[in-house]
């Protein structure tokens, strides 16, 4: 299933099995991919943008510090979302490589809120071989 992100989900996810990426990488792709864009973690900016990439990476994918866990980065889009940039991030992008089920639970009721307002959510998960699969959210 191809969606308008999954070319960068798909360009993160193989990079990232290249020897992991850093939090400025991240950032770095998804601007060169789709142009202004609150990124978590990166640069979020004090500016809201219509999309938003928050990604998730754990172990051999990712370089350095500052990266977020599915639980933290399920938090930060939710408070982004319905906090910081309600009304104007219209699209969010989820990629992840380890899906907490328990901790999507957690934000169900607000991730349902958020699309029934509109907003399009799209969530991946990626893995140490450079594969990517949606995530039916």
């Amino acid at each position: 299933m191809q969606t308008e992100t999954f070319p960068l989900a798909e360009r993160i996810a193989k990079l990232a099995a290249d020897g992991g990426l850093s939090v400025d990488q991240l950032f770095e792709i998804a601007v060169s991919q789709s142009g202004p864009i609150n990124c978590y973690p990166g640069e979020p900016g004090d500016q809201c943008h219509p999309l938003a990439l928050f990604v998730a990476l754990h172990g051999q994918l990712r370089q350095g510090k500052g990266h977020y866990n599915c639980a933290q980065i399920l938090e930060e889009m939710v408070r982004h979302l319905q906090g910081r940039c309600p009304g104007t991030t219209r699209h969010a992008v989820l990629i992840v490589d380890a899906w907490w089920h328990d901790h999507y639970e957690k934000w169900r009721a607000n991730i349902e809120t958020m699309k029934q307002s509109g907003v399009h959510i799209e969530a991946f998960l990626i893995g140490a071989g450079g594969w990517v699969a949606p995530l039916p959210i």
